[in-house]
């Protein structure tokens, strides 16, 4: 026993050591890349094209293929960098949160929520570098329910027809954790199949979004094709949108301690997510008139911009202690082997996005089985203990004295995570400019938890889980429920409803799924033009009026789908004719 603490305590120093060596070199990296932009600037002040995109992630990345490959001139704009050597390799995936390639988004203190984070804010990363978030996230592939989308699509037909830009792959590495969730949920009576399939609920190892065990981001739909017409600038924040009266006409963006302006004689086309998109369109005088005058800004159309912000909750960070040997372990990790057989075959540990597992399904709290389900569980075979507090509870901002307390002992067992996921919150919250100075991050407050319905369901998804460990599939592997009180719960008897319930207001953590903050219907029409505006148009997850029953970067890649072909469609179609015909078929083209 003595010698297995030993040889885990030595995996956690090579482990410390190894991730401060690869964030050193992602510093380097951005330098050169920096550098690179110095050297060989060529930008033209003032220069035309036909659109201009800002934002080269999921949905940028899309609608600036689409469209240049129609011979459009297009312009894509990007504040981050080109990503560097080895982001494609799925399982350092954590290490580039927080990193330089991150915009490191803080929250707000929550008042009924995080309670065990930092400060009581909750960590956002996202993506600041070409392919945006979708190079920062598990890749997982959920295209969600059907009645997600009937709001945005009201004439919804299911498919199953194969298609669109990038397709999921099969998840060529698992953990031994994989099988027993499995075969759990099947005694359960839950069915084990392909949720992308059309049907409303069910456990199944994840879909994701790799090729050849590479991670497969939005911004690699480039490789391979012909650049001719599109322009791509990094390294360049957008400031604002230049109007004519009332008419997009260009942007203002800072670039090398420089101020440039691009025009579009055929749109600007926001892409910047769920809280870069609704910053620039309040800077630009796009927003509720009340919070634009506070900061003098002038109007040019009062929409509740930066309003409806949802992010789906998750909570059950290693909540299951396993008295079998650990699914991964860091030894795994590092061992030679695991290293070549990524590098020569794309195959093994080294492939592995970190989820084994991924099913939907209705609370008890639910009557209606048809409708789309509340609640996801994500199953990760490691959890926020396993690297000693190195890396993932920062990231995930646990407090100094909630690891040391609560996760801390967990680090020489073997915790896993079945993490029960809030999949539509009622707790809205909002994004509001902290200045008029566009460097300034905005100000992100969610207001977690505060409905209590959002409360109840995420209760219940954490009984979910304990009848999940008591089945016997997920007996042979030794399963039990972690029951150390979460510091500040201490109070509460263990195991009831008052308990969980401060658990999950301590134990509140993002699952990276902001949306909802310039959604149709209230800031842009179905054909994502922004109200009240000509040729300014949104199209990435802020657009959603709600979210969807699973990762939402599939419903972003999809949306920039549909609306590309809006776009590459105007030359024989007005666009306000063409969103009378839009329906959840093209959503579903995705995942199949």
């Amino acid at each position: 026993m003595e010698l297995i603490y030993l040889v885990r305590y030595c995996s956690f120093i090579i482990y410390n050591l190894g991730v401060y060596l690869f964030v050193y070199y992602l510093s380097i990296s951005n330098t050169w890349d920096n550098y690179k932009d110095w050297l060989f600037n060529d930008i033209q002040d003032s220069k035309v094209y036909e659109y201009i995109i800002v934002g080269a992630g999921s949905a940028g990345s899309v609608i600036a293929s689409r469209l240049s490959e129609d011979g459009h001139k297009v312009l894509l704009i990007e504040a981050g960098g080109m990503p560097p050597f080895f982001v494609n390799v799925p399982v350092i995936t954590p290490a580039l949160q927080e990193s330089v390639y991150d915009w490191r988004y803080v929250t707000t203190a929550q008042i009924e929520a995080c309670k065990g984070l930092t400060n009581n804010q909750s960590i956002w990363p996202r993506g600041k570098m070409f392919g945006g978030t979708s190079r920062l996230n598990y890749m997982v592939c959920v295209r969600g329910h059907p009645y997600d989308f009937k709001e945005l699509f009201p004439d919804y037909r299911e498919s199953t027809v194969d298609g669109g830009i990038l397709n999921a792959d099969d998840l060529i590495w698992s953990s031994s954790l994989t099988e027993g969730v499995l075969k759990g949920a099947a005694e359960m009576g839950y069915p084990v199949q392909d949720i992308n399939k059309g049907h409303s609920t069910g456990f199944m190892q994840p879909k994701v979004f790799m090729k050849n065990g590479e991670r497969w981001s939005s911004d690699r739909i480039f490789e391979n094709r012909n650049k001719k017409e599109l322009s791509i600038i990094t390294n360049a924040q957008v400031n604002r949108v230049l109007f004519e009266s009332k008419k997009a006409v260009g942007i203002e963006f800072s670039k090398l301690k420089n101020s440039f302006k691009a025009f579009a004689t055929k749109g600007v086309i926001l892409s910047a997510g769920a809280i870069g998109t609704p910053q620039i369109l309040m800077l630009s005088g796009v927003g509720p008139k009340q919070h634009l005058a506070e900061l003098k800004i002038d109007i040019v159309s009062d929409l509740p911009v930066g309003q409806n912000l949802m992010d789906h909750v998750i909570t059950g960070m290693d909540l299951v202690i396993l008295n079998s040997s650990q699914p991964v372990s860091l030894i795994e990790f590092f061992n030679p082997l695991s290293m070549m057989e990524y590098f020569v075959h794309h195959k093994g540990l080294w492939s592995y996005n970190g989820v084994d597992v991924i099913g939907t399904f209705h609370s008890s709290l639910q009557k209606n089985k048809s409708a789309a389900p509340d609640l996801e569980l994500m199953v990760m075979p490691i959890g926020i203990s396993q690297d000693n507090g190195y890396a993932w509870r920062k990231a995930m901002g646990i407090s100094d004295e909630v690891f040391k307390e609560y996760f801390a002992p967990l680090a020489y067992q073997n915790a896993v995570t079945l993490a029960p996921v809030l999949l539509h919150p009622k707790s809205l919250g909002e994004i509001k400019l902290r200045s008029k100075n566009p460097k300034d991050p905005p100000i992100i407050d969610p207001k977690y938890l505060s409905h209590r319905d959002d409360v109840r369901i995420l209760i219940d998804g954490i009984k979910f889980v304990k009848k999940l460990i008591g089945t016997k599939a997920m007996q042979k592997l030794g399963a039990t429920l972690y029951r150390k009180p979460f510091p500040g719960c201490e109070e509460q008897s263990f195991d009831t409803d008052e308990y969980w319930e401060c658990y999950v207001r301590h134990l509140t953590l993002t699952c990276y799924h902001p949306a909802g903050t310039s959604s149709i219907g209230k800031v842009v029409d179905e054909s994502f033009r922004v109200y009240n505006t000509r040729n300014l148009f949104v199209v990435d997850a802020s657009v959603l009026p709600v979210l969807p029953s699973g990762n939402i970067n599939a419903a972003v890649l999809m949306i920039a789908e549909k609306a590309a072909r809006l776009f590459r469609q105007s030359k024989k179609d007005s666009l306000a004719q063409l969103s009378r015909k839009c329906s959840v078929y093209d959503v579903f083209l995705f995942c199949t």
